[in-house]
């Protein structure tokens, strides 16, 4: 499994395309008052499916360090109990299928990693590829410190704990600037349909105001600066927020 690619389910399809079907028939209504804006769909259905994919990779990111930490924490305690190191990692599939169950990412890798360590298939190659497939810094930089030290005969369990110090402060630190900026991604939410209802309301209640800005090129023109500022203004804010240790 390639944990840099997120393939969407159906369920979150057509949430991408529902979503942009009532966003793009609330441009058409409140920009163009016009089917003309209906023309809008197929690139609000693939901006709503791109940050869909975004989304699913950080959650599967995030999920995947979780799990390498308990791993390398389980490794690193049966290396102390005098565990080799093959059975030390046999003794992780286990811990992650009590703790994650048969789904998870760590679990089914171990399980095929100890398959293939049963083929005599060398620890640090499959670590290189699952660092690989991965797309995490701190596993990749891992696996390239194992196979160095598998080499020269290092410390492995000197390895594995500075390994989750530094992934779990990270992690730590990830989750702390998420709480203290939470209230703030609500806030931009907000922000975001503001100006919608503030145009809803002029066309429903001022109408006369804003017919100038229908129905000719002019005003065609300027309503599309106006919701490409608009469209700016929040991908912007989007990535304002967007804080990463």
């Amino acid at each position: 499994m390639d944990y840099r690619i997120y393939h969407l389910s159906r369920r979150e399809k057509l949430k991408c395309l529902g979503l942009s079907a009532l966003l793009t028939f609330v441009i058409a209504y409140l920009f163009y008052s016009s089917w003309f804006g209906l023309l809008l769909l197929p690139f609000l259905f693939l901006f709503f499916i791109r940050q869909e994919k975004r989304a699913g990779i950080e959650r599967v990111q995030a999920q995947l360090a979780k799990e390498f930490i308990d791993a390398l924490r389980t490794i690193s305690a049966a290396l102390l109990a005098g565990l080799s190191m093959e059975n030390a990692w046999k003794e992780a599939e286990g811990e992650m299928l009590a703790l994650y169950g048969e789904d998870s990412y760590l679990y089914r890798e171990l399980a095929e990693m100890n398959h293939s360590i049963a083929l005599n298939i060398p620890i640090e190659q499959l670590l290189s590829d699952f660092s690989n497939r991965s797309g995490n810094a701190d596993i990749a930089s891992f696996a390239e410190v194992f196979a160095f030290a598998k080499r020269s005969g290092g410390n492995f369990v000197t390895i594995m704990e500075g390994t989750v110090g530094n992934m779990r402060a990270r992690y730590e630190t990830e989750r702390e600037i998420q709480v203290q900026v939470a209230s703030r991604k609500m806030e931009q939410k907000v922000m975001n349909i503001i100006p919608l209802f503030i145009l809803a309301y002029l066309k429903l209640t001022s109408m006369d105001f804003l017919d100038v800005l229908y129905g000719n090129v002019p005003g065609v023109l300027f309503m599309t600066v106006c919701l490409l500022a608009y469209g700016g203004a929040i991908v912007l804010a989007d990535k304002i927020l967007k804080i990463r240790v």
